[in-house]
């Protein structure tokens, strides 16, 4: 018979052994906590840099250098061929292949990175016509970033399936965290200018993406035997993925880069500032995503629809009740962070903290088909979003600014949700489940935190 809990050896317990154990649990719940956590501070580094940025290059340099800085990441990202995904999944699924997969992997991405490298330095003259040729310049050198930004996701890849959430998050923490001393330095020195902030953008990565490579390569030593079997099995899961990262991609920085083409650098630096800014109700759904897929991977449907919705239900209701209260508190709080001169970018500024709530809780949904091996279907529903939402980028911004680029975003937005809903029903043949919190979500969260509790007092 099981012995009863005794509630005063828990309220006892000393709250800096209650942490440590948190700390080192793998648990699901623990290690979601822990990522919002590094999300929580990951964003206020992020926030307190681009106050700096703003703060001492104004809007037109602010434009300039999101310019440069922006298209290593977005080419980086768009070139990943869905090797990220098709490692969790694939790994997850056949753990003695890990070595097999990852050298595999490595591969596969430095090719990727190489090629996305190329095609950056070409285009970049055409796009950034309205630039000045130091900043087309400076872009086209950030490119040689490109392989190793795309190996750092492969790495991080590999640490969600091994569970390395501590080391994960750590490493992400202390990039940005090296920018902030870079540009606090800059300061200092009075050096500030787009290209020395560009620079401490993106020169600390460096570093640690080389160090996690030779790290996880020396782990696993390079197995090159069965490589071309690798990448088939990589391949087959990665394309139908690729096109779900690489729209996610594209909606994440298309209206950036929209904006590149059609306003000048001032308007584009109220812009950036407007989404780093909004960006803060995703840490939610960011946090959750990195757990539930490698999680829910290989479960039965049910379960994997259900565990889900129910996270979809309990990370939107947070982000929206924080949405609100940052859309109250923005007129005063905005101008005093980065100065009156962005004044202008509170409109817009709103309506894309509505289309971050709406579309991180649609990319939670989403993990139910990368779960269930149905990412084209993610794919499919990614893909007609982002057909509207360029001619509607196209159309608004000329007519009404940055507000237009807005209303395009949130339009996109709903579409997208509804697609996944529709999708939910329909391919997944099962009933759509409640799509707002109740009482028993409520109920199930405080269960899991109080079993947690119970189970650390053991």
């Amino acid at each position: 018979m099981q012995q009863p809990v005794n509630l005063k050896i828990i309220r006892s317990k000393p709250l800096f052994t209650m942490i440590k154990s948190f700390y080192t649990s793998k648990s699901n719940m623990a290690s979601s906590v822990k990522t919002m956590f590094f999300s929580v501070l990951i964003l206020l580094i992020n926030m307190l840099t681009g106050i700096l940025t703003a703060r001492f290059l104004g809007p037109s340099g602010r434009g300039e250098q999101a310019a440069m800085v922006l298209w290593s990441q977005f080419l980086a990202f768009s070139f990943t061929f869905g090797i990220p995904s098709a490692i969790i999944y694939n790994v997850k699924k056949n753990m003695k292949d890990s070595a097999k997969l990852y050298t595999t992997a490595v591969m596969m991405g430095l090719t990727a990175g190489v090629l996305a490298l190329g095609i950056g330095i070409f285009i970049l003259p055409y796009w950034l016509r309205t630039y000045s040729d130091s900043v087309v310049l400076f872009s086209q050198w950030s490119m040689v970033l490109v392989p190793l930004i795309v190996l750092s996701q492969i790495n991080n890849a590999m640490m969600q399936v091994r569970g390395e959430y501590k080391l994960f998050n750590l490493l992400r923490f202390l990039i940005p965290l090296s920018t902030l001393v870079g540009l606090g330095l800059l300061i200092v020195t009075k050096t500030m200018t787009p290209y020395t902030s560009a620079v401490a953008y993106l020169a600390p990565a460096i570093p640690f993406y080389i160090w996690t490579t030779i790290r996880l390569l020396t782990q696993y030593r390079l197995e090159l035997k069965g490589a071309f079997q690798s990448f088939r099995t990589l391949i087959r899961y990665g394309i139908g993925s690729y096109g779900n990262d690489l729209m996610g991609n594209v909606s994440y920085y298309i209206d950036q880069i929209v904006i590149v083409g059609l306003l000048n650098p001032s308007e584009l630096g109220l812009y950036a500032v407007a989404v780093s800014l909004s960006r803060v109700v995703n840490i939610f759904s960011t946090s959750i995503i990195v757990v539930l897929f490698p999680k829910a991977s290989g479960l039965p449907k049910d379960q994997v629809v259900d565990m889900t919705f129910r996270v979809y239900r309990l990370s939107t209701c947070i982000a929206l009740l924080c949405s609100m209260i940052i859309m109250l508190v923005a007129p005063f709080v905005m101008p005093l962070l980065y100065g009156p001169d962005f004044k202008e970018a509170i409109s817009v500024f709103r309506m894309l903290l509505l289309e971050v709530s709406l579309s991180g809780g649609t990319m939670v949904l989403a993990q139910a088909f990368m779960a269930l091996g149905k990412p084209k279907i993610v794919t499919i529903l990614q893909g007609l979003g982002l057909l509207i939402v360029i001619p509607l980028l196209m159309v608004l911004i000329p007519k009404f600014g940055l507000l237009g680029a807005g209303m395009a975003i949130l339009s996109s937005g709903i579409l997208r949700f509804l697609f996944i809903l529709i999708n939910v029903k329909f391919t997944l043949k099962t009933k759509l489940p409640k799509l707002f919190i109740n009482k028993e979500d409520i109920r199930w969260l405080l269960r899991a935190v109080s079993a947690y509790k119970v189970k650390q007092s053991d």
